[in-house]
């Protein structure tokens, strides 16, 4: 998502869409390919770089941190048919927008750290959530998750620098069977 995200944030920038510059990078591709005969496109000249602007983009975002040898060249962006057309009017709005579209990969990140592995009733919920299946959770684990799993997710996301000192100090209050802190949904709001 964060990929897609950088690369509208080109096309916007630019101000064109991903259509009109796939579309420019065409037509100059196929003047180029009969020698540069005939009318000049100048105004997709203008704007045939967009895309690859655009791509770049996208590798920059989804491989910031990586090592250099493991970035790929091209984020092979492709146009679909019903496109869909990001906007945000805030930081706020685009970061929560982030968290919405990234929350299964945070749980699976989570677990990969070893998290989330110590025999207790929110790790069964989070095993059930391996497919991201919320029908299959009761009403009770579905509790578990908005109440203990869903906020840590939220400081995993927003808070990165306090969410082992946050995960410890949840999971020794569940351990003693502290009733939930009914305010704990919004304590972490973006």
């Amino acid at each position: 998502m964060r990929g897609l995200l950088a690369a509208q944030d080109v096309f916007d920038k630019a101000g064109v869409t991903p259509d009109q510059a796939a579309t420019a990078r065409f037509i100059v591709e196929g003047w180029d390919i009969r020698g540069f005969t005939g009318k000049v496109p100048e105004t997709e000249l203008a704007i045939c770089t967009v895309w690859d602007e655009a791509d770049q983009a996208a590798v920059l975002a989804c491989c910031a941190g990586w090592a250099a040898d493991k970035v790929p060249n091209s984020a092979d962006l492709e146009l679909v048919r019903e496109p869909q057309r990001f906007s945000f009017t805030s930081e706020e709005e685009k970061s929560e927008r982030l968290f919405q579209t990234a929350d299964a990969g945070i749980l699976e990140k989570m677990c990969e750290e070893g998290y989330f592995n110590e025999g207790g009733p929110e790790d069964e919920v989070v095993f059930l959530l391996d497919d991201w299946d919320f029908e299959g959770l009761t009403e009770e684990q579905r509790r578990l998750y908005d109440e203990r799993i869903y906020p840590l997710m939220r400081i995993w996301f927003f808070e990165h620098e306090r969410f082992e000192e946050e995960y410890t100090r949840l999971r020794a209050e569940w351990a003693r069977g502290l009733p939930p802190d009914n305010r704990q949904l919004s304590l972490f709001a973006a």
